[in-house]
């Protein structure tokens, strides 16, 4: 049997794992496999808002915050650079408006990252990359201070389906509460369907279930299924927005996600292939 056909099942038995990696709020995102090319910048906007979450602190995606997640406005300014036509470098830098849209932003952290992508397109049965990180955190945003991650990305391509897993996604706290302890493990998944060149269609999943050696009985996790819209804005902007839904009694109820890619069609507009 070829290997493709065993990727939808890998996707929906990640969609109900019980073991995954820390959520990490401010990136509702997922990393395709191509990389966006020696020399191209692309600054992105991520942003989220929790309309219907908790308002005690320590539960859904606060989980490790002083704050509560109602009310929640997350922002993340992102810049990536290809550093060579197979591996990109981005920084991020997060801020978060706790509680009401009136309140002033705070600085909740910093990220460096790099994304690469093993082999050339289609010389393997499913396109395979890697992803690394390296975060620090305001201890009001996350009980690690620094954090390491490490990813695999695979993706292939069906037709107009295409289906992205970003998983085993190994999370390790390195200064704070999980120092010491064992790696999470987690994921984050997509399948998309192509409507037309300036639209796709795409059903995403993340979630979270604690540390390796202990995970969190399964009402205690965080999982969301996230329905979402690929679309080219005005000036060839490409734009990612969604809706998630908690599925667990710790997830939030709701939230609202976006992603702005102001590097246009160049960079990681090939995330959602637009030209095609």
């Amino acid at each position: 049997m070829r290997l493709w056909i065993w990727f939808p099942l890998l996707l929906s038995t990640l969609l109900v794992s019980e073991a995954h990696a820390d959520l990490d709020p401010f990136e509702f995102q997922i990393y395709p496999y191509q990389t966006g090319g020696k020399g191209k910048l692309d600054p992105q906007f991520l942003g989220s808002f929790v309309p219907s979450g908790f308002r005690d602190a320590g539960h859904g995606t606060s989980a490790d915050s002083t704050f509560a997640s109602q009310y929640m406005t997350r922002m993340a300014a992102e810049f990536e650079y290809g550093l060579t036509r197979k591996i990109d470098f981005a920084y991020y830098v997060n801020w978060a408006i706790p509680g009401s849209p009136l309140m002033a932003p705070q600085y909740a952290g910093s990220k460096f990252r790099l994304r690469g992508q093993f082999f050339e397109k289609d010389v393997l049965p499913i396109n395979l990359g890697w992803y690394s990180e390296i975060e620090w955190w305001s201890k009001q945003f996350e009980d690690n201070l620094v954090e390491g991650e490490i990813m695999l990305i695979a993706q292939k391509d069906i037709g107009r389906w295409t289906f992205i897993v970003n998983a085993p996604d190994l999370d390790h706290g390195f200064v704070g509460a999980d120092a010491g302890k064992w790696f999470s493990l987690g994921y984050r998944a997509e399948v998309r369907y192509w409507i037309s060149k300036n639209l796709t269609l795409g059903l995403q999943g993340y979630g979270t279930s604690g540390q390796l050696q202990n995970p969190h009985q399964m009402a205690d996790q965080g999982h969301y299924i996230v329905p979402s819209v690929h679309v080219m804005l005005p000036g060839e902007i490409p734009a990612n927005f969604g809706v998630g839904f908690g599925l667990t009694p710790n997830s939030d109820e709701v939230i609202f996600k976006t992603i702005i890619y102001f590097g246009g069609k160049g960079s990681l507009a090939r995330d959602i292939r637009l030209w095609r």
